[in-house]
């Protein structure tokens, strides 16, 4: 190998990592401020004076506020779902329950990180709803992704005995949906509930029933 293309390949890889950083960085100070002023009043001028750059330099990472949400959105999905397969792959052997247990877990807390936000993007999605093709692909992403993990727990489930195997092709959608929807009224209340109270109940009504239990 030719020594100096390793010698130029350095620097190009501390500018990645640079850019990088200070892409992740503006969007910390877009999150910020994006709470504190809401999503549409929010401006590209605040966001730069937040992260300590200029306006110009956000413009060379993001054409405009709608851009730059919707990297927002995309950076925290990823973050989302490694802090989920992280989970997974540390939960290994354990049983089904305390593995679910733990993959809710990760859900709720990463909502509570950045419950301003979502619950702007709510507000906002209830108001005006989706309002383009791309918003309705990258949520369908989002969700097929939780779809996938979610059926591999399932698996396990099914072949524990802690879920009936009849009703298989079920239960990724049921689990979805019973978590969306606390997560969703906790965004409409505005008050997050403790993660050590909503998630035994999520896992009780999913695994137990709804029915009071015999005395």
């Amino acid at each position: 190998m030719n020594p100096r293309s390793t010698t130029r390949s350095k620097p190009q890889s501390l500018r990645i990592r640079m850019k990088e950083e200070a892409r992740a960085a503006i969007l910390d100070a877009a999150e910020q401020v994006l709470a504190e002023q809401g999503i549409h009043a929010a401006r590209m001028d605040d966001i730069a004076a937040r992260v300590g750059v200029s306006v110009g330099t956000l413009y060379n990472y993001f054409e405009d506020r709608k851009q730059l949400l919707a990297a927002l959105l995309e950076v925290r999905g990823r973050e989302l779902l490694a802090m989920l397969d992280t989970e997974l792959e540390r939960s290994q052997g354990e049983p089904y329950r305390a593995r679910l247990h733990g993959f809710l877990r990760c859900i709720v807390e990463h909502s509570r990180a950045h419950f301003q936000l979502f619950t702007l993007i709510l507000e906002d999605v209830l108001k005006h709803g989706l309002t383009s093709g791309e918003d309705v692909s990258r949520e369908q992403e989002r969700s097929l992704e939780l779809t996938r993990r979610i059926e591999r727990l399932t698996q396990q489930g099914v072949e524990e005995g802690a879920l009936r195997p009849e009703d298989a092709c079920l239960y990724p959608t049921l689990l979805l949906g019973m978590l969306r929807a606390a997560l969703v009224r906790q965004f409409l209340d505005k008050r997050p509930v403790p993660v050590d109270e909503l998630i035994p109940s999520l896992l009780r009504c999913f695994l137990d029933g709804a029915a009071p239990r015999p005395g």
